[in-house]
C-alpha cells in the first residue's frame, strides 16, 4: 500500500474513533430510577394509574372508584413492606390478600408482569416506586427532612422522582438533568463541597471556569438556580444529608 493510501486509512480509522468515543462520551447513564420511569411508560402503567402515575384515572365498580395514584402517600393503604411491592409487580396484588385490592366488581383490576419483566426490570420498577411514591421506610431522619425541603422547593420537578430520575433539557452535555445517585451525577458533583455550590451558585467553580462546560451551562433550556439566600445552613444541612443519602442507597 502507498503512502497516501496508508495515511487515508489512518485518518479514516482515527475518525472513526473519535466518531465512537465522542458517542460514548455523550451517551447518558441514567440510573435504575431513570429506567424504572422508562418502563411505567413502555408497560401501560399510566393508562390506569395516570401520567407519572398520579392516578385519577376512573374505575367504575371499585371501592373507591377510580385507580389509585402511586405517587402522594395513597401507597400507606396498600403496601406494608418492600417485598409486597414486588408482589404487586409480579402477581397483580400481595399474597396477604385474597381477594382484588379494588374490589370484585372492579373494571380495571391490577395485572400480573411475573412473565413480562426481568429481575433488573423488577429491581428498576421497585426503584422508582420507591422515588417517585416517597416510600422509604429506612430513611434517617436528617435524610427525610432534606426530602420535604427538596420537594417544597421544587427540585423535583427538574431532577424527577425523588430526585432521582432526572429530566430532559435540550442543549446540555447530554440532553437531560441527571438524576442523584446516577452515574452522569458523578461527573458533575465530585465531592460534598461542589455539591453546596450547585445548591447555592446553580454551578461550581470547576465547571464554571472550563470553556466546554461552560459552554454547555450557557446553552442549555434548563438552568439550576442558586438558592443563596433561599436557604439557610440548617436547611443546606437537610438539602445535602437527603442527596448524600440517595448517593449511598442508589
Amino acid at each position: 500500500m502507498d503512502r497516501p493510501s496508508l495515511l487515508l486509512v489512518a485518518l479514516t480509522a482515527a475518525t472513526v474513533a473519535g466518531t465512537v468515543s465522542m458517542t460514548w462520551l455523550l451517551a447518558p447513564r441514567p440510573g435504575p430510577v431513570a429506567r424504572g420511569a422508562q418502563l411505567v411508560r413502555h408497560l401501560g402503567c399510566e393508562g390506569c394509574h395516570g401520567p407519572g402515575g398520579t392516578g385519577g384515572v376512573p374505575n367504575p365498580g371499585s371501592s373507591e372508584r377510580e385507580v389509585p395514584a402511586l405517587t402522594g402517600g395513597t401507597w400507606m393503604m396498600y403496601i406494608e413492606s418492600e417485598e409486597e411491592i414486588r408482589e404487586w409487580i409480579l402477581d397483580g396484588r400481595p399474597a396477604r390478600m385474597d381477594a382484588p385490592a379494588a374490589g370484585e366488581d372492579a373494571l380495571l383490576q391490577m395485572p400480573s408482569y411475573r412473565s413480562l419483566v426481568s429481575r433488573r426490570e423488577l429491581d428498576d420498577l421497585i426503584a422508582w416506586y420507591r422515588a417517585a411514591s416517597g416510600y422509604a421506610p429506612e430513611i434517617p431522619e436528617p435524610a427525610a427532612t432534606g426530602r420535604r425541603l427538596a420537594h417544597s422547593l421544587g427540585c423535583f420537578g427538574c431532577h424527577g422522582a425523588g430526585g432521582r430520575e432526572g429530566t430532559p433539557n435540550p442543549g446540555s452535555f447530554k440532553g437531560y438533568i441527571p438524576g442523584w445517585g446516577s452515574a452522569d451525577y458523578d461527573e458533575l458533583v465530585r465531592s460534598e463541597f461542589e455539591l453546596r455550590e450547585w445548591i447555592l451558585d446553580g454551578v461550581p467553580a470547576r465547571l464554571r471556569e472550563q470553556a466546554v462546560p461552560r459552554h454547555f451551562l450557557e446553552e442549555q433550556v434548563v438552568k439550576m438556580p442558586a438558592y443563596e439566600g433561599q436557604v439557610d445552613e440548617e436547611q443546606l444541612d437537610a438539602l445535602v444529608a437527603y442527596i448524600n443519602w440517595v448517593n449511598e442507597t442508589r
